[in-house]
């Protein structure tokens, strides 16, 4: 499964290419993109792709306040492929700190809502500092994916110079985390002016019940 940020469609400055179907086809995966911004034929926004098949949930804008650059949205699907389906949510917040209070509020009520269908992955350029007021909205009982590594966040932004770790993968108490890295290829380096975040996830097995003699 892979969580994508910034990515456009139709627009002249990347060859009018769809870049989230140019991906998945190259990947062999299902895709859904939402576009936070539609201008004439031209799109840029978020977008998930998993080997497994994927269905839609929700997909739509976060709230916006006056004088912020540009819309901001989120995308939240399914993927099967197993026993229990996984909740996906992918997002890419503002930079304005009281715009992304109000969004990371928003996508708070997203994972409540995710958590009872099933073990949640959430994705995004958070565009803040760990442990600022945008990730204590976000719940209680998720765990970070760096953290739960690490103990510690290694920078994400940027990749001419890192000064900061803005972008995470939280996921829910039934999810258990194997690893997680920083890629910090020359590649990775070409390719975004942020560095990509990979965990390596699994589901914890479920408590045995004590037999009891009737």
């Amino acid at each position: 499964m892979v969580c994508l940020q910034e990515l456009d469609v139709g627009r002249s400055r990347t060859g009018k290419v769809h870049q989230a179907e140019a991906l998945a086809r190259l990947l062999t995966m299902d895709f859904h993109f939402f576009p936070a911004i539609r201008l004439a034929t031209e799109e840029y926004g978020d977008a998930i792709l998993s080997r497994h098949p994927l269905k839609v949930v929700r997909a739509g804008e976060l709230p916006r306040l006056p004088g912020t650059l540009e819309p901001r949205g989120a995308l939240w699907v399914e993927i099967g492929g197993s026993t229990r389906p996984w909740q996906i949510i992918n997002t890419h917040l503002g930079l304005g700190r009281a715009e992304r209070r109000a969004q990371g509020l928003a996508i708070a009520g997203w994972i409540e809502a995710a958590r009872a269908h099933g073990p949640v992955v959430f994705c995004g350029d958070l565009n803040s500092r760990s442990g600022s007021r945008v990730h204590q909205l976000l719940g209680t009982g998720l765990t970070e994916v760096q953290l739960a590594t690490y103990g510690k966040h290694r920078h994400t932004f940027a990749t001419w110079g890192r000064w900061i770790c803005l972008d995470y993968i939280y996921v829910s108490p039934e999810v258990r985390v194997l690893d997680a890295e920083v890629v910090s290829t020359p590649l990775a380096k070409t390719a975004s002016d942020h560095y990509p975040l990979v965990a390596k996830l699994g589901l914890k097995r479920p408590a045995l019940v004590p037999s009891t003699n009737l």
